[in-house]
């Protein structure tokens, strides 16, 4: 696989390792998640212009069916936010969540992903992918429900490691989800619409972050539900 264009060199920004301001909701239940089958050769498709690609087959469509069995079992919380009137982008969506270390470690090795990012040779302030970040997230989208305009931060995990790349996997989508798109902006103003993905089952969208995160939004859903498991790629020295 040929080396790519991805990550410029300026230094992010870095947040600690707190998720959000306010404590996110946990699940009623335990949340399980699945174990994965053994994915390889994935191919990226750069998004013209941006720090950003998509990967075709992280997971198969039962395997996303898992997910959100497990979600559903573990009982969906609202997650909303305070809007611009809290300087906070407007969130209507639902959610669970979870601290799983051992997941995100066999998930890393065996959706491809360990291997995808060793092919890219991707180095950003010296440093290389090693993994997921263990919070792990799934997110359910409702027709009407959207997540506006805003970036992701970079989240110091301890042991000079940080994340450098938003994974978003698409558990739902094609002709079933109307709307749903994960859209990027450029321009002065943020206001000029540079490229859109419309979720895919079991694709995965990655997108840089920190610094070099460009505003993004989640579109409003028009017909269907949109599902995403949501996790961070994690950098350390190399």
């Amino acid at each position: 696989m040929p080396r790519v264009r991805l990550m410029a060199k300026k230094k992010q920004k870095t947040q600690k390792s707190e998720q959000a301001r306010a404590p996110s909701p946990r699940a009623k239940k335990p949340l399980v998640l699945p174990r994965v089958s053994k994915k390889a050769n994935l191919r990226i498709k750069e998004l013209d212009g941006l720090d950003a690609f998509t990967v075709d087959g992280v997971l198969t469509r039962e395997e996303c069916k898992l997910f959100v069995d497990a979600a559903t079992a573990a009982g969906w919380q609202w997650q909303g936010s305070g809007g611009a009137a809290a300087g906070e982008a407007f969130r209507d969506n639902e959610r669970v969540q979870s601290d799983d270390p051992d997941f995100a470690a066999a998930f890393w090795r065996a959706s491809g992903l360990q291997e995808l990012f060793q092919e890219l040779d991707l180095t950003v302030d010296g440093m290389t992918a090693c993994g997921l970040n263990p919070n792990i997230r799934l997110y359910r989208y409702s027709k009407g429900q959207r997540f506006g305009k805003h970036v992701d931060g970079s989240y110091e995990l301890g042991q000079g490691r940080r994340t450098v790349y938003t994974l978003l996997v698409y558990l739902s989508g094609g002709e079933s989800l109307k709307g749903g798109e994960t859209a990027f902006f450029k321009g002065e103003r943020k206001s000029r619409l540079a490229f859109a993905v419309h979720p895919e089952p079991g694709m995965a969208l990655l997108h840089a972050h920190g610094d070099r995160c460009l505003e993004h939004e989640g579109a409003p859903v028009a017909a269907g539900v949109k599902y995403v498991l949501r996790s961070d790629v994690v950098f350390q020295d190399s």
